[in-house]
Order: structure tokens, then sequence, then C-alpha cells
């Protein structure tokens, strides 16, 4: 009799020898790195979350399902077997529930595909965090080939050409013939960067606050078409990333109207006036409505751009505000480094009383009034009264009468008879009261209503 054959160690008959043949799957930690490396295992580049890691992991177990169960009842057992929780060091990790007899015993080795999504939405995500960061892991610049295009009481700003970086592809990601290589290029958000960086060593703060206030604006929609768009905070160097925008400022458009002659200027000054005050009070109205008083609106904080209108089909000339660094929320935020510039302060700012001198709503729309003004007269409209006298320009900004002191000079009050439209725009928010100045709701309602916009 012929005795049966001896099984090699390594194989099982009851199992018909799969056990060992198939391979374990273990699940991928899903993980937000906190430099912006791409991850090893998925390479997949990751956005960072402040600076705490995220990580995400499940325990290897077994699922007994009742055969008579439907998907929906499997699914929802499935969902109430796991909680997140999160420790000290800000790693997520499953916990499981006390569940019944009956029910499931342990939980799954690979999770469910809606199982995915729900724990993916209990993640915490970027609308969470208070400042937009700068993601230089996948989009970088080179500041030592940048060129300097201007400097404030706290920074000076230069032009970066953006630099895409293309992650490192592992043998998994290459394809094998005859497929076809898969594309890793990416454009960059803009073509041009304008690169905020401090000048002083106490600037950071600055930058911080002033990086919150345009996070609160930059998650709007409709941000881009009254701010310039801003790309994030580089911790690096504590820098503010924006859009370049080469148009110049409202303050250099003034001067290319000073090169030409009368008629050359005023017929320019038809044609640009109404479309940069439409994008100026829209975008005042914008900023208000967010909670958010600007401080220190004045011609060289509006820059000027080439884009589309919604409403129109050609390109024009926006105006867009930018410089947030004196901005707060009333209330919420200090008004410590809100002051602004002298010739376009309201009046009651140059007041004693803190409850006087602090800027509101009402001081941005006045500073807003004397901003166009500017660009109707050509220069401050306290310039022909008081030159460089800085005693004789305090007393007469807290007279309250900007349009008084413009019309001294003989040939701009020409300017200002030939465009009294524009000088009427202007006139409803240079009141001394400051109840009595439209708010820019009121004034954007009004200048529809006029066909100036």
């Amino acid at each position: 009799m012929a005795q049966a054959p001896k099984w090699p160690p390594a194989f099982d008959p009851s199992t018909n020898g799969l056990q060992d043949s198939r391979a374990k799957q273990r699940p991928l930690p899903l993980r937000a790195y906190s430099q912006g490396e791409a991850n090893p295992s998925t390479n997949i580049w990751q956005h960072w979350r402040r600076k705490s890691a995220v990580q995400v992991g499940f325990r290897k177990a077994r699922l007994r399902l009742n055969p008579s169960a439907n998907r929906s009842d499997v699914r929802s057992q499935i969902a109430t077997l796991y909680t997140v929780s999160e420790s000290r060091d800000n790693t997520v990790t499953p916990q499981e529930r006390n569940v019944g007899e009956g029910s499931l015993l342990t939980p799954p080795t690979t999770p469910p595909k809606d199982m995915a999504v729900d724990l993916e939405s209990s993640l915490p995500s970027t609308e969470s965090v208070d400042i937009i960061p700068f993601d230089f892991a996948k989009i970088d610049y080179e500041l030592d080939r940048a060129r300097s295009v201007g400097t404030g009481l706290w920074s000076v700003v230069y032009f970066a050409q953006p630099i895409v970086k293309t992650p490192r592809r592992t043998r998994q990601d290459v394809p094998s013939p005859p497929g076809t290589p898969r594309s890793t290029s990416k454009l960059p958000p803009c073509s041009l960067f304008a690169v905020k960086t401090a000048s002083r060593p106490d600037a950071k703060k600055i930058f911080h606050d002033e990086a919150r206030t345009l996070t609160r604006l930059q998650r709007t929609g409709t941000a881009h078409h009254y701010i310039v768009p801003f790309h994030g905070l580089d911790e690096r160097i504590d820098s503010l990333i924006f859009e370049g925008v080469i148009g110049g400022s409202l303050e250099s458009l003034s001067r290319r109207l000073k090169v030409m002659t009368e008629l050359e200027r005023h017929l320019e000054l038809r044609s640009v006036f109404p479309k940069i005050a439409n994008d100026l009070v829209s975008g005042l109205e914008f900023i208000h409505n967010a909670g958010i008083v600007h401080a220190d609106i004045k011609p060289a904080n509006v820059l000027l751009d080439v884009s589309d209108h919604d409403d129109q089909d050609s390109l024009v000339i926006r105006a867009r505000y930018i410089d947030f660094s004196a901005s707060f929320i009333p209330g919420q935020d200090s008004a410590a480094n809100a002051g602004g510039t002298w010739d376009f302060m309201a009046p009651e700012q140059l007041r004693i009383q803190k409850d006087l001198n602090t800027p509101t709503f009402a001081s941005d729309a006045w500073s807003l009034g004397v901003t166009l003004l500017f660009l109707i007269v050509g220069a401050s409209p306290y310039s022909a009264a008081c030159g460089d006298n800085m005693f004789r320009l305090r007393n007469s900004i807290k007279s309250g009468d900007p349009l008084r002191f413009a019309r001294m000079d003989h040939v701009v009050q020409k300017r200002m008879a030939a465009c009294q439209d524009f000088v009427d725009c202007c006139r409803l928010v240079l009141q001394t009261d400051r109840d009595r100045r439209l708010s820019a709701s009121a004034w954007r309602s009004w200048l529809e209503g006029e066909g100036i916009l």
C-alpha cells in the first residue's frame, strides 16, 4: 500500500495553497507633510497645514459580515466602528467603539471607499488655517534674480519669476510600453510674483497681521477683482507673495498725465476716471463688507492692471488695492499700526481724542475721495496752499475742505471745472462731518444712478 505523499512545510492542503501566496495588504498612511515634501509611498505632493503633521492609519483585523445584511447596513455598521481622536502631538489615530453582540466584531483590513471619504472630511481643512501658506514645494522663486520695484515704511518689494518644481518620479510611476507617459508639468498661478520682504527687524508681526487680513479677503470668490491676488506667506523669510502687476500705481499714472498737453490730459482723464472709480468704490465696498478698515488708502496703494471685466468684452484698466499693513477689524484687532498718510487723512484723524483719530469706514471713504481728487488735480489738493510746510498742511487737513485749497491753483481750477461731474463724485464723501459721508455701498449706488460708472 502506497504511503500518502508528504506535503512541503510551506504548503497546507486545508487552505488550497493560497494562504502564503497572497501578499498581505496594508493600508497606506495619509499624511500632510509639514515642510511640503513628497510622500515617498505615493509620490503625491502635499500641502502643509501649519507646522503639524497629520497622519491616519488603520489597525489590521478581519471582518465578519452577516450574509443576510444588505450593503447599506454594512456601511453603517462600519462607519460606527471608528472614531478619530487627536493626540497632543497632533497625530490622528483610529479608536474602536463598543459594539454589541450581533454587530461587527473587528475593523476591516482595508476601509471601504465611503469610509475613506468620511475620514478625509474629518481632517482639519485649510479653511481653519489663519494664514494662507506659500507652497514653495510646488512653485518657488529666486530673489537673487529679482529686482526691486518699490519700498515702503516696513518693506521692500521685488519682482521674481515663478519656478515650477517637478516632483521626482519613482519606478512605480514609469509606465511600461506601450503606455503613454503622463505629463507632470504644471503652470504657475501667474507669470510674475511680487515678493514683499521686510526692511526692518520689527516688521515680522506687521507682515503676519497683514497676511491674516489678506487671507480673510482672498478666500472670497471675487477677491481678485478688488485686491491684488495674494499667494501666501513664505515662512522661510517671512515674506508676502502676490501676483506681479506691471501697470504701475495710480500715482505713476498721474505722473504720466503731467507730460501731456491740457487737452490730451483732459481726454485721457475722461476715458480712465469712470473705470478706475468703479473699481475702487466697488473694492471699498468689498473690503468694508468683510469688516476690514484699510486705513491707508492713497494713490501709491492702488495698482493698475490690464485685465478682463465680467461685463465687458474688451480689455480695460483695472484698479486694485494693495498694502494692508495698516488694516484692522474694528473691535477685534488692534489699531496700533493704523495711521495713514497725512494728505489723505480725514479731518477727525488729526484730533487728540482716541475715539475720533482711530480710522473708521468713514475715514476710508474720505481717503478714497481725496485719492480720486488727486487724479483730477494731478497732485495733492493741498500742494498749492501748503507746499512743504507741515504746519500749514496739518491745519488745512483739519479744516476739512480740500476742494477749496485745490482751486487756489488756476490751472487746477480749470481742470476741475472741465470735470465737474467727477468733482461731484468726490464731494459725496469729502464731508467734514463723518456721519454725513456716504458709505461705500451708497456711494456706488449713487454713481450707477448718475451714469458715471
